[in-house]
């Protein structure tokens, strides 16, 4: 335990401490991670997750769906307070016809099951981690998942005081970026984000290159994190 919070500690970036989280959940049985930060004052999920380990199906299939308000284990999560498995919270409440065909949906790609650890941040800047193993028998104790539930705490914490110190530094993106990144942050293609601002795709992709450079990521998702940690688009 001493040995992942040092290196979240220590750890200069988003990516890393990502890269870190990925390679602690494997070493504790889990192949697939994500990371969600959630949309303020809704324990919903503001952005796509950062994901390492699911299926490009999978993930299609997921993010096919209007997620952020049909994906209902988040929120449970974040009221427990402690580790939630999926199965569970799914099987806890009624759900509505749209939840219905969403779970319905992942079950027919064979989504697998996992937890969810909820993180608690500054300035209601909430977080979830979720993990999951492709060996449907595994069942860690509660004592480990807390465990990770610590260490999942400690890197949103770090990656908060990230967004904090990079706020400072006043990296501001323009209004049209804002926008493109919102959209981003809805979980929109860059196809669709140009039919909706009635561009065209080449110059959202050249918005998408000036956002992936002042916000120093490689990729959309990241971009979508960053943005919404930094507050430069709305959680």
């Amino acid at each position: 335990m001493d040995v992942i919070l040092r290196r979240i500690s220590d750890a200069p970036s988003l990516p890393l401490i990502w890269r870190h989280m990925t390679r602690y959940f494997r070493r504790h049985g889990f192949d697939a991670s994500s990371y969600y930060i959630i949309r303020s004052g809704s324990n919903l999920p503001a952005t796509p997750p950062l994901q390492d380990g699911y299926s490009h199906e999978e993930i299609e299939t997921y993010l096919s769906f209007d997620f952020q308000r049909l994906d209902i284990v988040p929120r449970i999560a974040l009221a427990a307070g402690v580790p939630v498995r999926w199965r569970e919270a799914w099987a806890g409440v009624q759900l509505t016809a749209d939840e219905r065909a969403f779970l319905t949906a992942l079950q027919a790609v064979n989504f697998p099951d996992g937890y969810s650890l909820p993180c608690y941040g500054p300035g209601n800047r909430n977080a979830v981690m979720s993990i999951t193993s492709r060996d449907d028998t595994f069942r860690p104790p509660m004592a480990e998942l807390t465990q990770l539930q610590f260490a999942a705490q400690a890197a949103h914490l770090r990656i908060c005081a990230l967004f904090a110190d990079e706020v400072a530094l006043n990296r501001q993106l323009s209004s049209r970026e804002k926008e493109i990144l919102d959209w981003v942050a809805r979980g929109k293609s860059n196809t669709v984000i140009a039919e909706i601002l009635e561009i065209s795709p080449g110059t959202v992709d050249t918005y998408m290159r000036r956002i992936y450079e002042k916000l120093e990521v490689s990729d959309r998702t990241s971009a979508a994190v960053k943005g919404v940690g930094l507050g430069l688009i709305a959680a």
